[in-house]
């Protein structure tokens, strides 16, 4: 038919978890995109991230590495790493405080605005959104690979 635009599928949404956590809720979803979406709700505020599934593993594995170095106990340091949405501007942030050998865990969201939220986790709960976020970006990649088939 003529002047007629092809239908485009909308995009497949997978939830890979929903992770009840002290201080708020993380949501996990894979999309047939390639993407990752990690949505987060605290008393503070709701963002919502997309990431491209390589970025996503480059974030967890990034996370990965700061939370395996060891923690000097006459140190006092903060690393972080971030993951940023390019076209909203979007992104989460993860930082480790170190202090007399004890480490805290934050994660920061923004929804690419001025504003954001940062939701503190525990190490079992900073590795329950990392196996998440590894498994939606394994999960994004083979929905797109279909997608495309």
């Amino acid at each position: 038919m003529a002047g007629v635009a092809p239908v485009r599928a909308q995009a497949v949404h997978h939830t890979i978890a929903t992770l009840a956590l002290q201080h708020g809720v993380i949501g996990i979803e894979a999309l047939s995109t390639g993407h990752v979406l990690i949505g987060a709700s605290a008393q503070a505020g709701t963002a919502t991230v997309s990431l491209a599934a390589d970025a996503a593993k480059e974030l967890a594995d990034s996370i990965t590495r700061i939370t395996a170095r060891r923690a000097g106990t006459r140190t006092t340091r903060v690393y972080r790493t971030v993951a940023t949405d390019p076209a909203t501007g979007a992104g989460v942030q993860f930082a480790r405080h170190i202090a007399k050998g004890a480490s805290t865990y934050r994660l920061y969201f923004s929804n690419g605005d001025a504003r954001g939220f940062p939701m503190d986790v525990t190490s079992r709960e900073l590795d329950l959104v990392l196996r998440a976020v590894r498994r939606a970006a394994r999960t994004a990649r083979t929905l797109a690979a279909a997608d495309s088939a």
